[in-house]
């Protein structure tokens, strides 16, 4: 083994000590060991249940320190959240409408959590009628009425948004309009956020227990055995129950992303127990005892656990320079459970398979009578590496993805809202974001509203202004007028005015020809439109500083293992080959970044290169033997990687379009990394080993 040890340094003997000891004293203990591992899972879930919340909220993502969010919640304090619950009411009967506006109006005003219901001008309707003024928020057609309600907390937190909601639902089915034949939804941020709870809610366990199965059962086909996969699955679900109490205590809630890592943490965490239980099998052909075997083979494979374990987990933690706190906390939630996985695989997983009786008339295989390794070395082709790897940068020459900024489109397939929201952009003046400007006395107010109305980009225009002329002819309904001015006039003296984008805000151009407008107006303008394009901005910015900085940490992690040499580079090169294939593929197939999928790329990139690592290091402890390698190493690459496909591949189906983007781009790139890695890495690791030895290796391979 002279090629290995050339290159292995004092903290690849630490970790083969340290698994090591691990290992045999789980095996001396099983049963203590057992039960702690389940005293400490229970602890954790126990601990979960009572203090893990969930927060769906676009500010829950953000650091509310930075300028933009900080302006946003400024002026929510002031004036209320201009993130408003929109009802709209739907029908062909104009009378019938308004009757039904009139009716909701009464009753959400009411409502707990409400701070202002706005549906109509706050006057007398026949003072109104007289002047000629609609008193209501009407689509152009008349066919759709909207109701504007503002909820009472100002930064729409995810312990208040629910019980609001559920308020106004009530209220709407308390006033009987839909008794009237009148179709009924609702639209705007806080229901987006409540349906992305939804989402969670219906598909966490669901696709959990997804991607539970169909990980087991690759598992289990892989091994033709069905006791040992479960055993590890068994250890696994400890370290998810644990990794749970631990985003209990920090950041001590889930959000849309983190909420979703449970089940990719099956996918990944198994890849420790292929890896385990393949070496196990190894050394019991070879003859050795089982509890021998055991601490053998993890000994065997802690270098290339660890840094397997390391790169992965300080690819997610990179997320936490993507300037989103929901992507750093998700970051820190999946590097923790990486590590919890990784140490239920080496400590509890040992524990488990030396007790476990079964398996007495299985013969183990050595590695030539492997089927799968058999098949993988008969797959192996000079010319099947150069074509793969030409395909990969061939891809690149379709350019590279699109970004797409449409918030609407990463919302669950089928929303109502979405709908609701699209045909009121279409067909009205109004929109469930505005600008929002800050003035500091009325006749600043009047002179905004009045300059945005003359704006082409304006399609509609609201301030306390709006009522200065009725007041002095139409009837103020006092209740009313009082809560319509709220959203318009502060205790502290300053005044609010809106406006409405002329199109739809989420198409790139008309959104950069407002906010420039509207920048051009006031540089402190703030409101979702304007929120919205910095988190975008942040988003473009966060893909290549995360992709960069995923980059160098692996490489720094590779060396730390290999050695600074070739075989570094040889060992990263189908995670960049795979990066290459997986831009073009998104390109080829219309799949754009977006503010969700571009944390996709430094998790490719961290899981993508623990093939690359298991194949070297078994090629170097094997001193060139390219048959080892693949037939045994690469046996666990293909199960390892196929579980961790199933782990990102059961979030396909999450009706969420943002999630369901996450995982295509996952998917896209580990299933590249990984066909490179078992057919182009084997021919890269001979032609260094002839580089370097001049000499082919002590067995020759196919081709």
């Amino acid at each position: 083994m002279r090629a290995l040890s050339d290159r292995e340094t004092r903290t690849a003997h630490l970790w083969h000590r340290l698994f090591g000891s691990w290992a045999a004293a789980a095996v001396r203990r099983p049963r203590t060991t057992i039960a702690l591992s389940l005293l400490v899972a229970a602890a954790a879930l126990a601990l979960s249940a009572s203090h893990l919340t969930l927060k769906t909220s676009n500010l829950d993502l953000v650091d509310p320190g930075l300028p933009p969010v900080a302006d946003f919640r400024a002026f929510a304090e002031r004036f209320g959240t201009p993130n408003m619950l929109v009802v709209v009411l739907e029908g062909n009967d104009e009378a019938t409408l308004h009757d039904a506006v009139d009716r909701v109006v009464e009753h959400a005003r009411r409502a707990p959590g409400v701070r202002s219901v706005v549906g109509r001008l706050p006057y007398e309707p026949g003072d109104l009628a007289l002047l000629g003024v609609d008193p209501y928020f009407a689509a152009r057609d008349r066919r759709a009425f909207y109701v504007f309600v503002q909820p009472a907390d100002a930064a729409s937190s995810a312990q208040t948004i629910g019980p609001f909601a559920a308020a106004v639902r009530r209220a709407i089915a308390a006033s009987g309009a839909a008794a009237l034949g009148v179709r009924i939804g609702t639209t705007g941020l806080p229901q987006y956020a409540l349906d992305d709870r939804t989402v969670i809610q219906h598909d966490i366990s669901r696709l959990s227990a997804l991607s539970f199965v169909v990980v087991l059962a690759v598992f289990a086909l892989g091994f033709a055995e069905f006791m040992r996969p479960v055993l590890a699955m068994a250890g696994l679900t400890v370290a998810a129950a644990a990794m749970m109490g631990v985003a209990a205590l920090a950041p001590g809630h889930l959000t849309l992303l983190s909420a979703f890592f449970l089940s990719a943490l099956f996918g990944l965490g198994s890849d420790y127990g292929i890896f385990v239980i393949d070496a196990f099998e190894e050394r019991l052909a070879a003859g050795e005892e089982k509890a021998a075997a055991l601490v053998g083979a993890v000994r065997f494979l802690a270098p290339g656990l660890a840094t397997e374990t390391f790169a992965t987990a300080a690819a997610f933690l990179t997320l936490a320079f993507s300037g989103f706190r929901g992507f750093a906390e998700l970051g820190w939630i999946a590097a923790v459970g990486l590590l919890l996985s990784l140490l239920a695989m080496v400590v509890l997983l040992p524990a488990l398979l030396v007790l476990h009786r079964g398996g007495g008339r299985r013969r183990e295989k050595p590695l030539a009578e492997r089927r799968l390794g058999r098949l993988l070395l008969a797959l192996q082709h000079p010319a099947l590496a150069a074509g793969l790897a030409a395909l990969a940068l061939a891809g690149l020459a379709a350019g590279l993805p699109a970004f797409d900024g449409d918030y609407l489109a990463l919302q669950p397939r089928d929303s109502e809202a979405v709908r609701l929201e699209r045909a009121m952009v279409a067909g009205s003046d109004f929109s469930p974001v505005a600008a929002a400007f800050t003035v500091d006395s009325p006749e600043a107010a009047a002179a905004l509203a009045e300059r945005l109305r003359g704006d082409e980009e304006v399609g509609g225009v609201r301030s306390l202004a709006d009522l200065a002329p009725l007041d002095a002819f139409a009837t103020p309904l006092a209740e009313e007028r009082a809560a319509f001015g709220r959203s318009f006039a502060s205790a502290d003296g300053h005044y609010a005015v809106y406006a409405y984008p002329a199109g739809d805000l989420w198409d790139p151009q008309v959104e950069s020809r407002f906010l420039a407008r509207m920048r051009a107006v006031d540089p402190r303008v703030t409101g979702m439109p304007v929120l919205g394009r910095f988190m975008i901005d942040l988003s473009r910015r966060a893909l290549v500083r995360t992709g960069l900085l995923a980059t160098a940490v692996v490489l720094l992690l590779v060396v730390s293992e290999i050695g600074f040499s070739r075989w570094a580079l040889v060992a990263v090169t189908p995670t960049l080959l795979g990066v290459a294939a997986m831009l073009g593929a998104m390109r080829l197939l219309g799949v754009a970044w977006n503010p969700i999928n571009v944390m996709a790329l430094p998790v490719v990139i961290g899981t993508a290169v623990d093939a690359g690592i298991h194949v070297t290091h078994r090629f170097l402890v094997d001193r060139g033997n390219l048959v080892a390698a693949v037939a045994g190493s690469g046996r666990a690459v293909l199960l390892s990687s196929l579980t961790t496909l199933a782990g990102f591949g059961a979030l396909v189906f999450t009706s969420h379009r943002g999630l369901a983007s996450f995982a295509t781009v996952l998917v896209v790139g580990v299933l590249a990394g990984l066909v490179l890695s078992l057919f182009l890495l084997p021919q890269l690791l001979r032609l260094a080993w002839h580089l370097e030895r001049g000499e082919p290796g002590e067995r020759p391979l196919a081709g």
